[in-house]
């Protein structure tokens, strides 16, 4: 029975897929239920560290967050279930978050200036690198993506898929679906 119950619990989670640009810096956000997680591909990411959610939905907001150990394991789980690369953690939001937990998100490492500008977030990453935030769904999932300027021109400085399972109205231009540089 509990076998059968963790399959279907499984099925049930977000499939991830991410490019390579910005993966020292960027990580997703997400989990299952209430629990939120934290899936970084960086080897230094370590428990203890402050890192910035950028919730893309409009209004974007930005929450702060510390990386704590997965001692369930529901992270590690929710990680291999979504078949995503690197160490899985358990963000604990300073304020805690009470009745919004759940949103799919983006993890910032590393943040030198975090604002909010007409509802969007800008974070500063690796020197001057300024970044803007966008999540657009497609017809089974949402992309989420980390832009180095307000127009959505080239190729993004990160990029992430997240297969839902369930048809969405797709919503993203073609420039929102671009791999990463």
């Amino acid at each position: 029975m509990r076998r059968v119950a963790l399959l279907a619990f499984l099925a049930m989670l977000p499939r991830f897929a991410t490019a390579h640009g910005g993966n020292e810096h960027l990580g997703i956000a997400g989990g299952p239920g209430a629990q939120m997680c934290a899936v970084l591909q960086a080897a230094d990411a370590h428990e203890g560290e402050r890192v910035v959610v950028v919730d893309p939905s409009l209004p974007q907001r930005l929450l702060r967050a510390t990386l704590e150990p997965d001692a369930t394991g529901a992270c590690a789980t929710w990680q291999d279930a979504a078949d995503l690369p690197g160490r899985a953690f358990v963000l604990r939001f300073a304020p805690a978050m009470d009745d919004d937990a759940g949103f799919i998100g983006i993890v910032v490492r590393d943040a030198k200036r975090i604002a909010l500008r007409h509802a969007n977030a800008v974070v500063r990453v690796d020197g001057n690198t300024t970044l803007r935030f966008r999540s657009c769904t497609s017809s089974e999932g949402v992309h989420l993506s980390a832009w180095p300027s307000n127009r959505l021109e080239g190729r993004p400085f990160w990029h992430a898929y997240a297969y839902l399972g369930y048809d969405v109205d797709p919503a993203c231009s073609e420039a929102e679906t671009r791999d990463a540089r």
